[in-house]
């Protein structure tokens, strides 16, 4: 049989609950993850973000984010309080492949099931204004999410570079995103748009990444 290794948490944190973030793009959400980390990681708890470059698997797909939860689950011992978050979009994947990870998820109590529609940009455009601030047309758009012009960016994308003045998926201002104040107001909107918490994922405009907020702060829920 083989034995799991303990994992090794950094002075300070020994017994900290670990918070095991997997996402299914490549740069976006671990840079966000990252930031957030170092400012607003709360002291009983120690964020772990898988990326590319510790993985082997990395292919941007809801399946090999699973996987990789997977892996680092067969591979550490984890406590009965540790945390697997798995991070997905909605905007691209069939209803049958997400009811699926939905339900891995569900039958194992550490994994947590993340998903953000359309795309994780939503969260990200959630610390700036909230969609009650947004036109009709602009919320349409959003809901879509679609590319305008063949090579390029989805509504989201766009907006995120309107209010940031500039913006690259691998490339952003996490200082202004993340500046005192703007999580839990974040949280907040987040929350707002939840209105069917029961269901495994929004099927309406939302992002439940305010769960992961909460937990990487330390806030029941």
């Amino acid at each position: 049989m083989r034995i799991r290794k303990n994992f090794e948490r950094p002075e300070g944190k020994k017994s900290a609950r670990l918070v095991v973030i997997a996402s299914e793009g490549r740069k976006t959400e671990q840079i966000y993850f990252e930031a957030f980390k170092e400012k607003m990681e709360a002291l009983n708890v120690h964020v772990v973000v898988l990326n590319k470059d510790e993985e082997d698997n990395c292919d941007p797909d809801p399946v090999s984010v699973y996987k990789r939860l997977c892996e680092f689950k067969d591979h550490y011992q984890i406590g009965d309080d540790d945390e697997l978050w798995m991070v997905i979009d909605r905007d691209r994947w069939h209803q049958r492949n997400l009811s699926y990870l939905a339900q891995k998820c569900h039958q194992n109590s550490n994994m947590n099931f993340c998903v953000s529609n359309p795309a994780f940009e939503l969260w990200l455009m959630l610390h700036l204004i909230g969609v009650e601030e947004l036109s009709d047309q602009e919320k349409a758009d959003i809901t879509i999410n679609r590319k305008f012009r063949k090579g390029g960016d989805p509504f989201l994308k766009k907006k995120m570079r309107e209010l940031l003045s500039a913006y690259n998926e691998s490339r952003y201002d996490t200082e202004r995103l993340l500046k005192e104040g703007t999580i839990s107001v974040a949280i907040e909107r987040a929350a707002a748009l939840d209105v069917s918490p029961e269901d495994r994922w929004p099927n309406t405009l939302g992002t439940r990444v305010y769960l992961l907020a909460k937990s990487i702060l330390g806030i029941n829920w």
